[in-house]
């Protein structure tokens, strides 16, 4: 099988740091990342989304892009988001076509869905809770970010039907991907009991405050309802990696949308659809930790 080039938008991310953990490396892919510093280790374009001219050259040759550069906070403002999230987002699906590349796969956000959570929560957490949100589910983002979001999805679809490349587009809704050492369904909660200063970590899903780093104690009441969102909602590094790598490998999806998430007892994202189109394969359900790993060792769950 021939070695597919693939390139990464915004790779240093939460959502990049699980594909560069899992894919990079393997022997199937030639990776090559577009972001807004150099890393030496790593064949890199150094440019910003919002600058056509500047991107352009990075797409020549490629088979596939994985675009996940944005602005990621579920609360910025509108004009935060305008130039990362749709001029940026624009120029990328552009630049794929204008170079021939075949393959977008998109990273939308659990937020063009924000809505059900605000009007749901904190039963939507519960096991057997009575909702469940699909690829056909009308989208109710629940604010600036998640509408950008859902403005990507929309133009991916009008571009794959359009004739010429992408010919392919892949909206991933991507839920609560957690970096190291936070990769498991208690971190937000561990975040919160102040080991240490993550100011700095800023997940896409916008769930975790960094202010409030040490703001609670394990077992209180804050810590317990962090984990049981986090059980329902938690996309491991791993089940993240393997559906964009299904997407990689697939060959007949026009345009569809799935949900990044992995296969947890409780929670209101479909997987369904993945597994069946897809063969998304899961290997990781929150509801079956009882606690947090041992600090020392979470860096190699």
């Amino acid at each position: 099988m021939a070695t597919q080039n693939v390139l990464i938008t915004g790779p240093h991310g939460e959502a990049g740091q699980a594909l560069r953990k899992h894919l990079v490396g393997k022997d199937k892919y030639e990776f090559t990342f577009l972001d807004l510093q150099d890393h030496p280790e790593y064949d890199t374009y150094v440019a910003d989304i919002s600058d056509y001219d500047a991107i352009r050259p990075a797409f020549d040759g490629q088979d596939a892009v994985i675009h996940l550069a944005a602005q990621s906070d579920a609360g910025a403002t509108f004009e935060e988001v305008i130039e990362p999230n749709i001029v940026g987002t624009n120029n990328v699906i552009e630049a794929a076509a204008d170079a021939g590349v075949e393959k977008v796969i998109f990273a939308s956000s659990q937020r063009v869905m924000g809505l059900y959570e605000e009007d749901h929560a904190p039963a939507l957490f519960d096991e057997e809770y009575p909702l469940v949100l699909d690829h056909e589910t009308l989208p109710k983002p629940d604010g600036y970010y998640g509408a950008t979001k859902m403005f990507g999805e929309h133009i991916g679809r009008v571009k794959a039907r359009e004739p010429g490349p992408p010919s392919q587009f892949f909206s991933i809704r991507i839920s609560s991907v957690r970096p190291d050492p936070y990769d498991h369904p208690y971190g937000d909660a561990e975040r919160g009991v102040g080991r240490g200063d993550d100011s700095s970590v800023d997940p896409e899903d916008g769930a975790w405050d960094p202010s409030q780093t040490g703001s609670w104690e394990r077992g209180s009441e804050e810590y317990e309802r962090m984990v049981k969102r986090l059980k329902a909602s938690w996309t491991s590094q791993r089940d993240f990696a393997h559906l964009i790598e299904c997407c990689l490998e697939n060959g007949t999806v026009t345009y569809d949308t799935f949900y990044a998430v992995s296969d947890n007892t409780t929670g209101w994202f479909d997987v369904e659809h993945a597994k069946a189109v897809l063969g998304y394969d899961p290997q990781d359900d929150g509801s079956e930790w009882e606690q947090p790993p041992d600090v020392e060792n979470t860096a190699n769950f």
